[in-house]
């Protein structure tokens, strides 16, 4: 019976020794299930939302995210019969910008943007470089079926603090570490909507964000494959997919790359010059559209403007057309 306890005493020992040792030589990954916690799980909202945005304001010791870009961007779609490669670059508050590559060419697809004037879209066989200014956005939006403001996708893109005023803090499931911040906010529309952030209040990261309108789904992101820069300590995902259920769209990125806080130039965030294909005010080609009967994008006189007089991409090339619909409105960046 001695013999019997001692081994059982050993074999805990070994099997405790045994994790000890496994830890040090092979440390969990940082946002792994096996990794510490670095909140507690009764942290309320206050301090979950000044974790999240330490990350992107900084502290004392620690820069926070202001920009970052990607030349090696995987862009998939249930649209797209291969990945297509693309290159992103964001800067806080306004810039953003996403260019599409034929994945066999090399030649560009898709360049949508922003800058602190206008919004753009472009997709090649389109006649015009589509501008609209941040004035014109609700009515862009609402022609382009865009159902979200650009402010959010900068919020997902990571450079933008979480603004937590009259945000609620939901736990639907108490064994689960992810939670909800609530709160409601009015759509370029003017309509109200319900802006949801999903965060694993364990490791303190963003997993989705979420609008909903009358507890229907409009748009979505969700965040995967955190990583933490070796240089800045900052945590940024690797994976987003963006969901738009009333269009039945969606895509992924994967950033295959990621430079942390490197200055772009100026010329980045400057709307594009592309041949053949003059910048053209939303609103003057809405006029157009509404007037002579002009139809910017080739489609047939209406008496009032139908989808494909504003829908930037509507009449792109045939074989490139399936890049048109991944509209990331709104802002500009670099490769």
């Amino acid at each position: 019976m001695k013999h019997s306890r001692l081994i059982l005493m050993t074999l805990a020992l070994l099997a405790f020794s045994g994790c000890a040792i496994q830890n040090r030589l092979f440390p969990p990954a940082p946002f792994s299930n096996r990794a510490p916690c670095v909140l507690p799980p009764d942290a309320s909202k206050e301090h979950i939302v000044q974790h999240i945005n330490r990350n992107i304001l900084g502290s004392e010791s620690q820069a926070g995210l202001k920009s970052w870009y990607s030349t090696s961007v995987k862009l998939s779609s249930h649209e797209l019969p291969i990945p297509v490669p693309a290159k992103i670059a964001v800067e806080a508050p306004h810039h953003f910008r996403l260019r599409v590559s034929d994945p066999i060419g090399g030649s560009e697809q898709v360049d949508v943007g922003s800058n602190e004037e206008h919004y753009w879209f472009w997709a090649k066989g389109s006649k015009n470089v589509i501008l609209a200014s941040h004035d014109d956005l609700p009515m862009a939006q609402q022609l382009t079926k865009v159902p979200f403001h650009p402010d959010w996708l900068m919020e997902v893109m990571g450079v933008v603090p979480i603004d937590a005023t009259g945000m609620t803090l939901s736990r639907s499931n108490p064994n689960s570490p992810i939670v909800e911040l609530v709160q409601e906010i009015p759509s370029p529309n003017g309509e109200t909507i319900s802006k949801v952030v999903r965060v694993n209040s364990c490791h303190g990261i963003v997993v989705e964000h979420a609008l909903y309108k009358h507890n229907r789904l409009i748009a979505s992101a969700r965040l995967g494959n955190h990583r933490i820069d070796e240089a800045t300590g900052i945590v940024t995902p690797r994976t987003i997919r963006l969901d738009w259920p009333d269009m039945q769209q969606h895509f992924t990125m994967e950033f295959h790359d990621m430079w942390i806080n490197h200055v772009q130039p100026p010329q980045a965030w400057q709307v594009p010059e592309k041949h053949d294909c003059p910048p053209i005010e939303f609103r003057q080609l809405l006029s157009q559209a509404h007037g002579s009967g002009f139809t910017p994008f080739g489609a047939p006189p209406q008496g009032r403007p139908n989808e494909s007089d504003v829908n930037p991409f509507a009449d792109a090339e045939p074989n490139g057309s399936h890049y048109s619909q991944p509209v990331i409105a709104p802002m500009s960046a670099s490769g």
